[in-house]
C-alpha cells in the first residue's frame, strides 16, 4: 500500500500497514524482517492511488504520498451529524446531511414552523458547528 515495502528472506512482499499483523511471511511462512524493498518502493511512489471514497463517487487518484491529506478532506468522505451534543450517531454523504436534520432533528431545524438558518463548518469536526 505504501513505503516502507519490506521483504522476508526469499523476497516475499509485505507493505507497512500489513506488517504489524503477521508473525512470519504470509507466502512462505518465512521470519520476517525489517528487510525494505528499495525498488517495490520507488515504484510506490510513482504509482498513482484512487482514493478510499472511489466507490462513493471519487475519482481522484494521486500518489500514495498525498492520499491520506486527500482523504481526509475529500468531499466524498462520511459525514457525522452536526448536532450538538453528540448522542446522535449518523454518518452519511454531504448531501444527506441536510435531509438528516430535517427529518431526525425537526425541532433544531425549525421553531414554531419558522425555519432556522444556519452555517456548518468542518461538520465532520466536534463542536465546529456554527448556529445563527
Amino acid at each position: 500500500d505504501k513505503p516502507p515495502i519490506l521483504q522476508c528472506q526469499s523476497g516475499h512482499l509485505v507493505c507497512s500497514n500489513c506488517r504489524p499483523k503477521l508473525t512470519c511471511c504470509p507466502t512462505c511462512r518465512g521470519p520476517l524482517g525489517s528487510i525494505r524493498n528499495l525498488a517495490m518502493e520507488k515504484v510506490a511512489n510513482s504509482v498513482l492511488f484512487p482514493c478510499k471514497y472511489a466507490s462513493s463517487g471519487c475519482e481522484v487518484t494521486l500518489p500514495h504520498t498525498e492520499k491520506t491529506d486527500h482523504e481526509e478532506l475529500c468531499e466524498f468522505r462520511p459525514y457525522s451529524c452536526p448536532c450538538p451534543g453528540a448522542s446522535c450517531k449518523w454518518q452519511g454523504s454531504l448531501d444527506a446531511v441536510m435531509p438528516h436534520l430535517m427529518h431526525q432533528h425537526k425541532s433544531i431545524t425549525t421553531l414554531q414552523g419558522e425555519d432556522i438558518v444556519f452555517l456548518a463548518t468542518d461538520i465532520n469536526l466536534p463542536g465546529a458547528v456554527d448556529w445563527v
